[in-house]
């Protein structure tokens, strides 16, 4: 008697298992886009904030400033007639900028991904509330740095020149078994500085009516002194 009750216990239990089994995983096949799309947002936050973090680490540990990045050459007068970058230091801080971006994603072994249940339902007046399920993430990432130059108007004969760093990362999460890769870029000001020409002795300022051309026609043919 003691045995046939024994195989109806593990055929129960058996069941139970496969109906758990078949329930948990329609709910992950059903809610697998709510969970992607928080943890690939986390991921994003997460390289950004690294990649922020690393240049201003790594900017401030060096002290660096902009003319420890630009060599500018002055005429007698003391204008700017050229600028050179400082290829050693470019590299130099490029290298530190990527490992550092890098280290930071990989210091955590696991990122949380905390989902509030009403957002499962797909309804608009349930997304966000209710208690918070966490799952687990794993990130890794390569950084890649390169550095670029803008030059732009700041007044009569006077130029900004900005040196900018961009940073693309290439990002790697797994969660729950499924494998994503996402891509991030964002950019940040390493220096800056106004060079400053030499202004002309007089200025023409020419107002004209909508069907008129004067401006069109005015040469400049020197100032007078």
């Amino acid at each position: 008697m003691k045995k046939p009750r024994k195989n109806k216990l593990l055929r129960l239990f058996l069941v139970s298992l496969l109906t758990f089994s078949i329930v948990f995983s329609c709910f992950i096949y059903f809610m697998n886009p709510v969970i992607m799309k928080y943890a690939v947002s986390v991921a994003e936050t997460t390289m950004l904030n690294s990649a922020n973090d690393a240049v201003v680490e790594i900017l401030s540990e060096n002290e660096i400033s902009y003319l420890d990045i630009v060599n500018l050459s002055k005429n007698n007068d003391g204008y700017v007639t050229s600028l050179e970058i400082d290829i050693y230091e470019i590299n130099f801080l490029k290298s530190l900028i990527a490992n550092k971006t890098s280290n930071l994603v990989d210091s955590r072994e696991f990122y949380d991904v905390k989902i509030p249940v009403g957002t499962f339902l797909g309804n608009t007046y349930t997304a966000g509330y209710g208690p918070k399920l966490k799952f687990k993430m794993q990130l890794t990432c390569t950084a890649f740095v390169d550095f670029r130059h803008e030059f732009k108007s700041a007044g009569i004969n006077q130029v900004l020149h900005l040196v900018m760093i961009d940073i693309n990362i290439k990002g790697n999460l797994i969660i729950m078994g499924y494998n994503k890769g996402i891509n991030v870029s964002t950019s940040a000001i390493a220096a800056q500085t106004v060079i400053v020409g030499k202004s002309p002795d007089a200025f023409t300022n020419v107002i004209e009516q909508e069907t008129d051309n004067t401006a069109g026609l005015i040469n400049d043919y020197g100032a007078l002194n």
